[in-house]
């Protein structure tokens, strides 16, 4: 999974389409390429926003080193 490839790099911040996140399917792409007239219409949700995709996301951050706690925060 490119996210898991994303979070364990060095950068100092990792960034990852919603969709990707959510594991949703074609559905919920942004644009097509090379089609002129209906892109950029997907929307998110409050139904999509699930407990266990911000688990998901929580997991690999605890695990990839990227959870902030309060004391690294200035």
């Amino acid at each position: 999974m490119l996210i898991n490839l994303a979070w364990s790099s060095m950068a100092a911040l990792a960034i990852a389409p919603l969709q990707d996140i959510l594991n949703l399917g074609n559905e919920a792409r942004m644009n097509l390429p090379g089609r002129a007239e209906g892109n950029w219409r997907w929307r998110c949700t409050e139904h999509m926003l699930t407990p266990a995709a911000f688990g998901l996301l929580h997991d690999l951050t605890k695990t990839s080193n990227r959870e902030v706690s309060k004391s690294n925060i200035p």
